[in-house]
């Protein structure tokens, strides 16, 4: 297990196939994590929430506007409203939780894989905490 604290560059030898926790101490500092390049490796980067964020976020970045991220991830309104799926766009690069309306409650996941040249796909389960409604955590940020 690893856990991230800060601002920090993931890599494949330090990550790969490991479970990588999102753990800012206190929930509020911004923690921008910075993915490898992909290339179809298969490998798999596996974040599960350990401390909520109270007033910041938790961001996941492909390195550089060619990398994007294809698939959804999906959300529970822990108001009791039907559950929901956010899928990502073309241009999606960027991954941001924040404790409130896009996820990222303590047990929240999100799984990356690495399936080819520039490309990781995503699959998650977030729950969005009573009186937020869901929004998309996806985004295309990086240049």
């Amino acid at each position: 297990i690893h856990t991230f604290v800060a601002t920090d560059a993931i890599t494949q030898a330090e990550h790969a196939g490991r479970i990588l926790l999102l753990g800012e101490v206190g929930g509020n500092a911004d923690v921008v994590l910075t993915l490898p390049d992909a290339t179809g490796t298969g490998n798999v980067y596996e974040f599960i929430v350990s401390v909520t964020m109270a007033s910041n976020t938790y961001k996941i970045a492909c390195p550089d506007a060619d990398n994007t991220i294809t698939g959804q991830i999906q959300y529970l309104d822990e108001d009791g409203t039907a559950a929901a799926a956010f899928p990502t766009v073309a241009t999606s690069d960027t991954i941001t939780i924040n404790g409130g309306t896009t996820g990222g409650l303590i047990g929240d996941t999100i799984k990356l894989v690495d399936i080819a040249a520039d490309k990781f796909a995503v699959q998650g389960q977030m729950r969005v905490a009573a009186g937020a409604d869901p929004a998309t955590p996806f985004s295309a940020t990086v240049s």
